[in-house]
């Protein structure tokens, strides 16, 4: 038994460098595209918008919503790869035919796409405060709190990822995607409100959109990051949020056996 989980182990590594190596050549695009939309958001928000009669600390705000949603918007790529290769090369039939077990494949890919969204968040929080300047204290971050809200958040979306992708299953259904998956997760996902305010302007809303797992997210990821004052509670959300990991990849497991026929 040991030797067999090493030999998993050794596999799952192996599979999540081999993806890491893969995309390395794309990885400096991928953080200019980044650092091009948090510029664009945070100074519209933190100042252009204030003339508009909003809030002085909302750039603070809506820093916190871009960490937590980095994940997300790197959903589309990889889905659209990923249901590329099913269709193609089917790259991933040659993975369920190495030495290890199904699960062991789905787990390396989920972890590459958490380890890269990861990576984007964490380079987002000094170009923020570059931003941002005095007006976002870092001393007010729970540092802890943060890394642990980050890592479930981003693990949620490579689950979240392989879901949607084992959902859509054909490129012809393609544009499906962002109108019906990332589009109403984010939009009604507490990305530019928190839950407080959405709770008075109405309580049953507030409630029906706990079935969003990106409002946790987002409430998380401000709890950590600027406080837990007027936000739902850190603990709360990591819960919710483990929780709903196990749904989508119960969820995502299911709809892959049926669409690769793995055992």
């Amino acid at each position: 038994m040991k030797i067999c989980t090493l030999q998993f182990m050794d596999i799952f590594c192996k599979l999540v460098a081999t993806h890491v190596l893969a995309i390395r050549k794309q990885f400096c695009d991928m953080v200019i595209n980044l650092y091009v939309w948090v510029f664009c958001s945070l100074v519209i928000m933190a100042y252009l918008m204030q003339s508009f009669g909003l809030a002085a600390n909302y750039g603070c705000f809506q820093f916190a919503s871009i960490i937590g949603t980095v994940g997300l918007f790197e959903v589309y790529g990889n889905v659209t790869k990923n249901v590329m290769d099913f269709e193609g090369d089917r790259n991933i039939s040659y993975y369920l035919t190495l030495p290890t077990k199904p699960w062991v494949i789905l787990a390396s890919l989920v972890t590459f796409y958490a380890l890269v969204s990861i990576v984007l968040s964490c380079l987002v929080l000094p170009f923020g405060k570059l931003i941002l300047y005095n007006t976002f204290n870092i001393a007010a971050i729970s540092w802890l709190k943060l890394v642990v809200i980050v890592i479930l958040s981003n693990v949620f979306f490579g689950v979240f990822t392989l879901a949607i992708t084992t959902h859509v299953g054909t490129m012809a259904k393609m544009r499906n995607i962002w109108s019906r998956f990332i589009f109403p997760t984010w939009i009604l996902g507490c990305f530019q409100f928190s839950w407080a305010v959405m709770y008075a302007v109405s309580a049953p809303l507030a409630y029906v959109m706990f079935c969003n797992p990106v409002v946790f997210i987002m409430e998380g990821t401000r709890a950590a990051l600027l406080g837990q004052a007027d936000f739902l509670p850190w603990s709360m959300c990591c819960g919710a949020l483990s929780m709903y990991i196990v749904v989508g990849w119960l969820y995502m497991n299911y709809k892959m056996k049926r669409l690769l026929d793995f055992v």
